[in-house]
């Protein structure tokens, strides 16, 4: 240990996506160059126990950890905790708090970056085209489920995307074509939360872009688009982005080499809006001449399935590489 980075991986959490979480950190976890660092690995559960590799079966709750925490000396945090109470800003704050670098976007824009719709508003302001759509608290739909469904097909309607604006890989997402699968949508979309949002579908090539942000003084870069060809499924939901072969990920994207220059423009463009650092992943939907941005990641997925390990790939950056430059430029 002696000469090396100590680095505590954060991983699992409270949200949803802990298991995509849990995926995440075991990649770190092996990935992170052993002559260079040494790794701490933490899971927090469901139930938001932490447990530490010293005593893997005895849980504590989070004012132990914390204490724990600091006791690690650890150099840097990497945070690989996806959704909320990991990707929203609360721990970044906490991080902050306690005066420990982490890798990853600060709070703020963590925070901005997982409200769907006040990143939306956000990309519109600076004139990034955002689809239309609506949001609304659970009370307004267990008011008046007509009333509710009248509103949505009046300012969206057919097709439109069902979905909660604070959860990442597609969990409590639908496509709805008719007022019964509207409802079906926003009925599965609650379970996630208290709010729902209700987005105008837009038809065409989905593409990602990864934003890589590790040079201080220096603009950040995009690495190449990726092209999402859902296989078995008819988006890219849970099972298209996390099951082996149920879509086809092509990066480069096959498209346009102007086309690939403004998608990469709008998703710099929007993690500099966003306020974000280090790394980022922006959805698109390129529709004809035009390109719909969807949302942003701060904490993108790094499972073996995962986009923006494969967009650095392409780049020539391995996920070694890519892992320690953001360790770094968490330090520095």
């Amino acid at each position: 240990m002696k000469g090396k980075t100590h680095v505590v991986v954060l991983m699992g959490g409270v949200s949803a996506e802990h298991e995509v979480s849990l995926n995440s950190g075991a990649m770190v976890t092996k990935h992170l160059d052993p002559a260079r660092y040494h790794v701490t690995p933490v899971t927090i559960t469901q139930a938001g126990e932490w447990l530490f590799p010293d005593h893997p079966d005895d849980p504590i709750d989070v004012y132990e950890a914390v204490a724990k925490l600091k006791t690690l000396h650890a150099h840097c945090v990497f945070i690989a905790l996806h959704g909320p109470f990991g990707e929203d800003g609360r721990i970044q704050g906490m991080l902050d708090m306690l005066g420990i670098p982490y890798t990853g976007s600060g709070c703020s824009a963590s925070a901005i970056a997982i409200d769907k719709t006040r990143a939306k508003a956000l990309a519109a302001y600076w004139q990034i085209p955002v689809a239309k759509q609506i949001e609304w608290i659970a009370s307004k739909w267990d008011a008046d489920h007509e009333e509710a469904l009248r509103h949505a097909v009046a300012e969206i309607g057919f097709h439109c995307v069902v979905k909660s604006p604070r959860l990442g890989s597609s969990l409590g997402m639908a496509i709805a074509k008719t007022r019964e699968e509207l409802a079906a949508g926003v009925e599965l979309v609650l379970r996630y939360g208290e709010r729902v949002m209700v987005e105008r579908f837009v038809s065409g090539t989905e593409v990602t872009c990864a934003v890589l942000d590790v040079v201080d003084n220096e603009r950040p870069i995009a690495l190449p688009l990726t092209e999402i060809r859902p296989v078995t499924s008819s988006f890219f939901d849970y099972h298209a982005k996390y099951t082996a072969g149920a879509t086809q990920e092509i990066t480069p994207a096959q498209i346009p080499d102007a086309m690939r220059d403004r998608a990469q423009e709008i998703a710099v463009r929007a993690h500099e809006i966003m306020g974000c650092r280090g790394f980022s992943r922006s959805d698109m939907i390129i529709q004809g001449e035009d390109i719909v941005w969807l949302e942003i990641n701060t904490i993108p997925g790094l499972t073996q399935t995962s986009l923006f390990p494969q967009a650095a790939a392409a780049a020539g950056i391995s996920l070694s590489e890519l892992l320690g430059k953001l360790v770094e430029a968490a330090i520095g």
